[in-house]
């Protein structure tokens, strides 16, 4: 029988476990990059304003009665107030829930209960709908 050379075949053992140990760290190390960064711009685009949330309701200025966080509202023109719909966009961000009066196009299509983002703090930003509110089944 020939003889086997152990300390080879255990250098190269270690060799391929380090091998793949570092593939695996290098992985882990990216998808950790790739969350913090993720994470970062989340936390910045919520610094600037952007807000995710569900509309709850609709009207022309005078008919909102509730007020928000961030009110469009106040810095609208005279014009924008008596012309323009606003609507009542919940957010639950935070895990708490913020009402935020936006602004709304008149060329964008949304229902009570659209699950939309848009940014609350500059007005007039198109509000982009993420999901439709569910049928009601009758």
């Amino acid at each position: 029988m020939p003889a086997v050379d152990t300390g080879k075949s255990r250098h190269r053992t270690i060799v391929m476990a380090h091998s793949v140990a570092n593939r695996i760290l290098v992985v882990a190390i990216s998808a950790g990059l790739t969350g913090c960064a993720d994470f970062y711009r989340q936390h910045r685009d919520f610094q600037d304003g952007w807000r995710t949330g569900e509309l709850v309701e609709f009207g022309r200025a005078n008919e909102i009665q509730r007020g928000g966080r961030t009110d469009c509202r106040k810095t609208a023109s005279a014009d924008d107030l008596v012309v323009q719909r606003f609507a009542v966009l919940v957010d639950r961000s935070t895990g708490q829930r913020h009402a935020h009066i936006v602004m709304l196009n008149p060329a964008t299509a949304v229902e009570l209960g659209d699950v939309v983002s848009t940014n609350v703090v500059r007005c007039g930003t198109p509000i982009r709908v993420l999901s439709h509110a569910r049928a009601s089944g009758g």
